[in-house]
């Protein structure tokens, strides 16, 4: 998911623009905004999986020098 708006005028930008995509219709930029949200939402999941996935959770072998 993206970072929170900055500023009045950052979000002010990003509804025009999901109202203009939606032809000026509030309820179908809101669908068009829940829609991406949802897809942010599952690609973050997504790649948090696949960090998980990478983790090593095994033991080092080897012996520790404790000298």
């Amino acid at each position: 998911m993206g970072l929170p708006a900055r500023l009045p005028s950052e979000a002010d930008a990003i509804v025009d623009a999901y109202l203009a995509k939606a032809r000026g219709n509030p309820m179908d930029a809101l669908r068009l905004v829940i829609r991406d949200a949802l897809a942010d939402l599952c690609e973050s999941e997504r790649r948090s999986r696949e960090q998980r996935r990478l983790i090593s959770y095994g033991y080092a072998r080897g012996t520790f020098d404790q000298g």
